[in-house]
């Protein structure tokens, strides 16, 4: 019903109608032949077909109505609109498409001719709110890869900025970056890097000097303290060999590198 319509109005007008006004959803507005025009929307119980014209003449303001069957298109196809059925007090009437449904990405997105309607997506049975905030995304995130997919699909149909907040993906990069896990397999020789969603596999022996040239020799300590016997010696004998070619290369900077990861990791006792 038009914006300036009171409440009490309108659910007379509505029960008038033998509809039963459930809840106010809120104010919209569509576009129209006629400009943009404002509506307090109400979700009722009861057929809503041809309540728009009776609504326009018993109030004599411009009304519409939304429901199945004002489905433009073929639902078989699993990509249609719905649209909304506007009347105005004069007679005229017109139907607006209001939302469009994809039935592949479960996608309710409303069109370029209304404002005030929320996206959704259905997502492993549970209805979202589009764009998807940082709590929505990760609750996405722990619903496995198919539902991760679906949100990227999704992304790329109607647009990143439709689908995920600026606010969850500025959280989401500032989680990813901070998120960096290490794995290594000793006895194999290699480790397992995983920063956010990317993981990467380097060989122990690339990772050490890795630590080395970055100074990061307190992470050094920790990860060759945790290691077996035998991994420990293999280390200290890459170490040794590395620091024998830096110093017959005449590579000061890192000859003094290598010296200091060996002190710091105790084994000046072998040297």
């Amino acid at each position: 019903m038009a914006a300036d319509i009171s409440e009490d109005d309108v659910k007379r007008a509505l029960e008038n109608l033998g509809l039963i006004p459930l809840r106010e959803i809120g104010v919209v507005e569509l576009e129209t032949s006629r400009g943009w025009l404002k509506f307090r929307v109400f979700e009722v119980a009861g057929g809503v077909e041809d309540s728009a014209r009776v609504l326009a003449e018993d109030l004599s303001a411009p009304a519409f109505e939304s429901g199945p069957h004002l489905v433009l298109g073929e639902v078989s196809a699993r990509l249609w609109d719905e649209g909304a059925k506007v009347v105005f007090p004069d007679g005229g009437s017109e139907v607006v498409p209001i939302f469009t449904y994809d039935g592949f990405l479960d996608v309710r997105m409303p069109t370029r001719r209304v404002k005030g309607l929320k996206a959704t997506i259905i997502i492993g049975g549970t209805q979202y709110e589009l764009p998807l905030e940082i709590k929505d995304l990760l609750e996405v995130y722990a619903k496995g890869q198919k539902a991760i997919e679906k949100v990227e699909k999704a992304a790329s149909v109607y647009g990143l900025e439709k689908v995920v907040s600026a606010a969850a993906l500025e959280e989401l990069r500032r989680r990813r970056a901070g998120e960096v896990s290490v794995e290594v397999d000793y006895e194999a020789g290699f480790v397992m890097v995983k920063e956010g969603v990317k993981v990467r596999v380097v060989s122990l022996d690339k990772f050490i000097l890795d630590l080395i040239v970055r100074g990061e020799l307190d992470k050094l300590r920790e990860l060759v303290e945790k290691a077996p016997d035998e991994a420990k010696k293999r280390v200290y004998e890459m170490l040794r060999g590395e620091l024998e070619l830096a110093e017959a290369s005449g590579n000061e900077r890192r000859s003094k590198a290598l010296k200091e990861a060996l002190e710091k990791l105790g084994f000046q006792a072998q040297d």
